[in-house]
């Protein structure tokens, strides 16, 4: 009888080891999902960053040389209308006024 315990106590023992190994084994896969979805935000938040920002200055430039050129012919139309010659013109640009 004695033996016939020990079996059952050895049985448990060997189920609770099995039981205890699977959940570490789903508590581990658990924990490298979350920590790999972190690490996947991160680094899908640092390439959208460089990404809005490459566009940024892209879109900055060209909206910047649009507005300076358009800048620019206005301020050469305003002088051809006061009577400014095309040195005068010139001169004007030159000199930044």
């Amino acid at each position: 009888m004695a033996s016939s315990v020990l079996m059952t106590v050895s049985r448990d023992e060997e189920e609770r080891a099995r039981i205890m190994r699977d959940e570490k084994i789903e508590l581990d896969w658990q924990s490298y999902m979350s920590w790999a979805k972190k690490e996947g935000h991160s680094q899908g938040l640092a390439e959208g960053r460089a990404e809005g920002r490459a566009e940024g200055r892209i879109e900055g430039r060209t909206e910047g040389r649009t507005e300076g050129r358009t800048e620019g012919e206005q301020k050469i139309i305003n002088l051809l209308k006061s009577g400014k010659s095309p040195e005068e013109i010139i001169k004007s640009f030159e000199s930044g006024n």
